[in-house]
């Protein structure tokens, strides 16, 4: 669950939602076992909350419109072209693999594949940010972010796959 959410459990009754909002105030969605959406939004500046309810079908509907499936801003929609293609992905290195045993700058995996290695997951260890000296090691699980078009290319001069 997101950071700005709590969630709690409402024993025969569903799951309450509280979230905080931009300007100060707080709104808390009921959703019943029923399918109900109860809706509360109390202002920064009140201390009477207004009310909605929506039956299941008008809280997609909702929510539909809120995530921007009916209308998705000018400013928000370049910011989406770009974000979809961009991929996280996590790739582990056996050690056949040809990364296993060469430093991320001797692969030069960034400049070769557009791919970054943003973690190397070894163990119970984390590397974040790793360095070009970071040597891979079998069993190494690297956590990289790029282009879908660009990850075949790492894939293969890292993985092998």
């Amino acid at each position: 669950m997101n950071r700005d959410v709590r969630e709690d459990e409402l024993p025969g009754i569903g799951r309450r939602y509280t979230v905080s909002c931009d300007d100060g105030g707080v709104m808390t969605i009921v959703v019943h076992n029923t399918g109900r959406r109860d809706i509360y939004v109390l202002p920064s500046d009140s201390d009477h909350p207004a009310i909605v309810t929506f039956d299941d079908g008008r809280a997609r509907a909702v929510a539909a419109i809120l995530s921007g499936d009916y209308f998705t801003p000018p400013a928000v929609r370049g910011v989406q072209e770009v974000m979809d293609d961009l991929v996280i992905d996590w790739v582990t290195l056996t050690p056949g693999s040809p990364g296993t045993g060469h430093s991320l700058a001797d692969l030069a995996v960034s400049s070769a594949t557009g791919v970054t290695v943003m973690s190397i997951l070894r163990g119970r260890a984390t590397i974040n940010e790793p360095t070009g000296f970071e040597v891979l090691q079998s069993g190494d699980r690297l956590v990289i972010a790029g282009r879908r078009d660009n990850l075949p290319a790492f894939r293969r001069l890292v993985a092998g796959k």
